[in-house]
């Protein structure tokens, strides 16, 4: 059955109660006191909306609830239950202090809060973009860096040469062999894999694109937004 994109998932939920756990003055939080910092994070709609029918409660809160009856946090050893609350443990300290620069920098390039808190989980391998990588560690760089080679091998031809997804500018047209390959890889949407072996950088490369200076620049020129590369097109004509 395919996962509907629109609805929240238990995984989706991971970070933000990390977070919440970090930031709450109090000594942990039961699963009522994170429904409503959850629901103002995540912004749930449309079926999570729905009352349960196995609960007097709307589908969002059931899940939520059910981080404690399945033991997620437990299992990924980021957080213990002790009946009552949760607390977060060092390894789960740990992961919000990692992600914390790569959250930043999807924020720096207009992506919404909402989708990044649902991109970046903690069991997974982070990708931020080239030119918003000075708030992450080093680790994510070179994670980053090794995606964007795998996309620059991906997309480039035979003789080397990459055309821009936005425009169909090519370096060396315009600026010989020095301008072979002047090229940016822009992220659609944050990225987040289960690691970095070649079938993890297989897909993660499907969410990305080449494309020239001057139009990523186009793309991340309103702050809060990402251009779609559809009205990209539409721009330059392509």
């Amino acid at each position: 059955m395919t996962k509907d994109p629109t609805r929240v998932s238990e995984g989706d939920l991971v970070m933000p109660t990390l977070e919440a756990l970090v930031n709450s003055k109090a000594i942990g939080l039961s699963t009522s006191e994170l429904v409503p910092i959850l629901r103002e994070v995540l912004k749930p709609a449309g079926k999570d909306l729905e009352i349960s029918p196995h609960r007097n409660d709307d589908y969002f809160s059931e899940k939520v609830r059910n981080l404690k009856s399945h033991k997620k946090l437990e299992k990924m050893g980021v957080a213990t239950f002790d009946g009552t609350r949760y607390q977060i443990t060092a390894k789960g300290k740990k992961f919000v202090n990692d992600v914390q620069g790569a959250r930043e920098s999807y924020k720096e390039q207009g992506f919404k809060k909402a989708l990044i808190n649902r991109s970046i989980k903690p069991e997974k391998t982070v990708f931020v973009e080239e030119g918003h990588q000075r708030v992450v560690s080093k680790v994510i760089r070179a994670r980053s860096q090794k995606l964007r080679d795998f996309a620059l091998k991906t997309y480039s031809k035979a003789d080397d040469t990459i055309d821009c997804r936005g425009c169909g500018f090519e370096g060396s047209n315009v600026y010989g062999n020095t301008g072979k390959g002047l090229i940016e890889i822009h992220h659609k949407k944050p990225i987040s894999t289960s690691g970095v072996s070649k079938i993890d950088l297989r897909k993660a490369v499907k969410n990305v694109v080449p494309l020239c200076p001057n139009c990523h620049r186009l793309v991340h020129r309103k702050s809060g937004e990402v251009m779609e590369l559809g009205e990209l097109k539409k721009l330059t004509g392509k």
